[in-house]
């Protein structure tokens, strides 16, 4: 009886990492089909914070047009980078039209984000591919949120409504208190991979 309740406890144990660290793998999924936006700050001073949001307002309708109608990721980032000029003369003309006189410099690039609550949705902590716009030292506190699927730009869409993701994904996203466990094996296997990473 004894060897019978350790198989089946053993079997439950089994089942519950296999369950997770695949439902890890679908977070990964979720995670590479989006494209994060970041404006970064030049300081934390109350001007240099407040040229930030300008900057921010100034360039999200460009990058909407840019992304907008994007069939998926790979063509937004593609759209993305043929327009970093026209994105950055927008950076630059908001910077200017609020009395700043920093330097502008808009990338494409793999960044690492904490986890994020937004409106109506949260996003787990990970690596990203993110259009960054860093104001001078970019030292400052920074804004970040979606630009593909087309969650905070001008063209935004509701994340239900921007038909990228699939219904496990969405509840990631939009229920991360019905996946904890996975959301916890997530976190174990990027802390592993950071580690070989280091290596």
């Amino acid at each position: 009886m004894k060897k019978i309740t350790l198989t089946a406890l053993l079997a439950l144990v089994t089942a519950a990492i296999i369950s997770g660290f695949s439902g890890a793998a679908e977070i990964k999924n979720m995670t590479d089909k989006i494209i994060r936006i970041h404006v970064i700050a030049n300081s934390d001073s109350e001007c240099d914070q407040r040229l930030k949001l300008s900057v921010r307002d100034g360039i999200l309708e460009a990058v909407g047009e840019c992304t907008a109608g994007a069939r998926n990721k790979g063509e937004a980032m593609k759209r993305i980078e043929l327009s970093l000029g026209k994105i950055t003369e927008a950076a630059k003309m908001a910077v200017r039209e609020n009395g700043g006189d920093c330097d502008v410099y808009c990338t494409l690039r793999r960044e690492e984000f904490d986890a994020r609550v937004y409106d109506g949705f949260t996003l787990p902590a990970g690596e990203y591919d993110s259009l960054c716009i860093r104001l001078g030292k970019a030292e400052g506190h920074n804004w970040w949120c979606v630009c593909y699927p087309s969650l905070c730009v001008g063209t935004a869409v509701k994340i239900e409504d921007c038909g990228v993701f699939t219904d496990g994904e969405l509840t990631v996203v939009t229920h991360p208190e019905k996946v904890r466990y996975k959301l916890w094996c997530f976190e174990v296997i990027r802390k592993i991979a950071k580690v070989f990473k280091k290596d």
